[in-house]
Protein backbone atom coordinates (compact mmCIF):
# COMPACT_ATOMS: atom_id res chain seq x y z
CA UNK A 1 0.00 0.00 0.00
CA UNK A 2 2.98 2.33 0.77
CA UNK A 3 4.58 1.93 -2.65
CA UNK A 4 1.63 2.66 -3.94
CA UNK A 5 0.69 5.71 -2.27
CA UNK A 6 4.59 6.53 -3.13
CA UNK A 7 4.07 6.53 -6.77
CA UNK A 8 0.96 7.98 -6.60
CA UNK A 9 2.53 11.30 -4.94
CA UNK A 10 5.75 10.69 -7.08
CA UNK A 11 3.77 11.08 -10.08
CA UNK A 12 1.96 13.86 -8.94
CA UNK A 13 5.21 16.06 -8.12
CA UNK A 14 6.49 15.18 -11.16
CA UNK A 15 3.56 16.11 -12.99
CA UNK A 16 3.45 19.33 -10.84
CA UNK A 17 6.97 19.87 -11.76
CA UNK A 18 6.42 19.77 -15.16
CA UNK A 19 3.29 22.23 -15.54
CA UNK A 20 5.20 24.30 -13.15
CA UNK A 21 8.10 24.48 -15.98
CA UNK A 22 5.57 24.64 -18.67
CA UNK A 23 4.27 28.00 -16.99
CA UNK A 24 7.68 29.20 -16.16
CA UNK A 25 8.34 28.54 -20.20
CA UNK A 26 5.25 30.52 -21.66
CA UNK A 27 6.35 33.73 -19.15
CA UNK A 28 9.44 33.94 -20.63
CA UNK A 29 8.19 33.35 -23.72
CA UNK A 30 5.33 36.25 -22.94
CA UNK A 31 8.34 38.35 -22.03
CA UNK A 32 10.43 37.73 -24.72
CA UNK A 33 7.71 39.17 -26.89
CA UNK A 34 7.69 42.03 -24.74
CA UNK A 35 11.04 42.45 -25.20
CA UNK A 36 10.39 42.47 -29.04
CA UNK A 37 7.62 44.78 -29.10
CA UNK A 38 9.12 47.18 -27.08
CA UNK A 39 12.34 47.22 -28.62
CA UNK A 40 10.41 48.26 -32.34
CA UNK A 41 8.59 50.84 -30.18
CA UNK A 42 9.50 54.37 -30.39
CA UNK A 43 10.73 56.45 -26.83
CA UNK A 44 7.93 58.44 -25.91
CA UNK A 45 8.45 62.11 -26.41
CA UNK A 46 9.17 64.57 -23.24
CA UNK A 47 5.87 65.88 -23.84
CA UNK A 48 4.24 62.48 -24.08
CA UNK A 49 5.82 61.59 -20.50
CA UNK A 50 4.73 64.93 -18.99
CA UNK A 51 1.40 64.31 -20.06
CA UNK A 52 1.37 60.82 -18.78
CA UNK A 53 2.21 61.62 -15.15
CA UNK A 54 0.89 65.19 -14.47
CA UNK A 55 -1.18 65.54 -11.52
CA UNK A 56 -1.77 61.78 -11.65
CA UNK A 57 -0.70 58.88 -9.31
CA UNK A 58 0.93 55.72 -10.11
CA UNK A 59 -0.63 53.02 -7.83
CA UNK A 60 1.06 50.08 -6.68
CA UNK A 61 -1.25 47.68 -6.10
CA UNK A 62 -1.99 47.16 -2.61
CA UNK A 63 1.50 48.31 -1.71
CA UNK A 64 1.72 51.60 -2.10
CA UNK A 65 1.36 54.83 -4.79
CA UNK A 66 3.36 57.77 -5.52
CA UNK A 67 2.17 61.15 -7.57
CA UNK A 68 3.38 63.86 -9.50
CA UNK A 69 2.26 66.92 -8.75
CA UNK A 70 2.76 69.61 -11.40
CA UNK A 71 3.54 72.13 -8.79
CA UNK A 72 7.05 72.45 -7.97
CA UNK A 73 7.25 68.88 -9.75
CA UNK A 74 6.86 67.70 -6.22
CA UNK A 75 6.59 63.68 -5.57
CA UNK A 76 5.58 62.17 -2.95
CA UNK A 77 4.80 58.51 -2.15
CA UNK A 78 4.05 55.70 0.44
CA UNK A 79 5.00 51.91 0.17
CA UNK A 80 4.54 48.97 2.34
CA UNK A 81 7.10 47.11 0.73
CA UNK A 82 9.39 46.07 3.37
CA UNK A 83 7.74 48.23 5.94
CA UNK A 84 5.84 51.00 5.94
CA UNK A 85 8.00 54.31 4.19
CA UNK A 86 6.92 57.41 2.60
CA UNK A 87 9.31 59.19 0.06
CA UNK A 88 9.72 62.95 -0.72
CA UNK A 89 11.31 65.05 -3.61
CA UNK A 90 11.26 66.01 -6.87
CA UNK A 91 10.65 64.39 -10.16
CA UNK A 92 12.04 64.92 -13.99
CA UNK A 93 11.99 64.28 -17.41
CA UNK A 94 15.40 63.94 -18.79
CA UNK A 95 14.95 63.10 -22.13
CA UNK A 96 14.66 59.74 -24.68
CA UNK A 97 11.49 58.63 -22.93
CA UNK A 98 12.49 58.46 -19.41
CA UNK A 99 10.92 59.68 -16.14
CA UNK A 100 12.91 60.26 -13.04
CA UNK A 101 11.91 60.72 -9.05
CA UNK A 102 14.43 61.66 -6.58
CA UNK A 103 13.08 61.07 -3.23
CA UNK A 104 14.09 61.05 0.53
CA UNK A 105 12.61 57.79 1.88
CA UNK A 106 11.46 57.82 5.45
CA UNK A 107 11.11 53.99 7.75
CA UNK A 108 11.28 53.07 10.97
CA UNK A 109 15.08 52.57 9.60
CA UNK A 110 15.95 56.06 9.05
CA UNK A 111 16.09 58.11 6.13
CA UNK A 112 17.89 57.38 2.58
CA UNK A 113 18.13 59.75 -0.83
CA UNK A 114 17.56 57.60 -3.59
CA UNK A 115 17.39 58.09 -7.61
CA UNK A 116 14.74 55.81 -9.82
CA UNK A 117 14.24 56.12 -13.75
CA UNK A 118 11.93 54.47 -15.41
CA UNK A 119 12.15 54.42 -20.11
CA UNK A 120 8.77 54.47 -21.74
CA UNK A 121 8.19 53.34 -25.70
CA UNK A 122 5.06 53.58 -27.45
CA UNK A 123 3.72 51.65 -30.29
CA UNK A 124 0.13 52.57 -31.32
CA UNK A 125 -1.72 53.03 -27.85
CA UNK A 126 0.51 50.48 -25.81
CA UNK A 127 2.91 52.24 -23.68
CA UNK A 128 6.08 50.29 -22.10
CA UNK A 129 8.13 50.70 -19.01
CA UNK A 130 11.21 49.12 -17.76
CA UNK A 131 13.49 50.50 -14.73
CA UNK A 132 16.64 52.12 -16.17
CA UNK A 133 18.49 50.70 -17.50
CA UNK A 134 18.16 47.16 -17.21
CA UNK A 135 14.57 45.95 -16.15
CA UNK A 136 12.06 44.00 -18.01
CA UNK A 137 9.98 45.67 -20.18
CA UNK A 138 5.69 45.36 -19.28
CA UNK A 139 2.97 46.88 -20.80
CA UNK A 140 2.26 49.91 -18.60
CA UNK A 141 -0.48 50.93 -20.47
CA UNK A 142 -2.81 48.74 -22.75
CA UNK A 143 -4.49 49.23 -25.95
CA UNK A 144 -7.85 50.39 -24.22
CA UNK A 145 -5.83 53.22 -22.36
CA UNK A 146 -5.88 50.67 -18.64
CA UNK A 147 -2.49 51.37 -16.66
CA UNK A 148 -1.46 52.00 -13.02
CA UNK A 149 -2.17 55.58 -13.14
CA UNK A 150 -4.89 57.39 -11.78
CA UNK A 151 -5.95 61.32 -12.19
CA UNK A 152 -5.19 62.85 -8.51
CA UNK A 153 -3.60 62.13 -5.22
CA UNK A 154 -3.72 58.76 -4.20
CA UNK A 155 -0.05 59.66 -1.79
CA UNK A 156 -0.45 62.31 0.22
CA UNK A 157 -2.79 61.47 2.78
CA UNK A 158 -1.21 58.31 3.54
CA UNK A 159 2.07 59.78 3.89
CA UNK A 160 0.69 62.46 6.20
CA UNK A 161 -0.28 59.45 8.38
CA UNK A 162 3.10 57.57 7.85
CA UNK A 163 4.73 61.28 9.10
CA UNK A 164 3.25 60.96 11.88
CA UNK A 165 4.39 57.89 12.91
CA UNK A 166 8.09 58.61 12.28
Amino acid sequence: MKSAVGKFVGAALACSVFVVGLQGAAMAKAANRIDDKAAKAAAVSDEGVYQLYKNRSWRWGNHGAAYFAVQKRQFTAWSTQGGKSYGEGIWFIPGSGKLCFRATWHGSWGAKTSLSCFEHRQAGKVIYQRKSANGDWYEFRDRHGKSDLRNGDYASRKVKRFKAKF
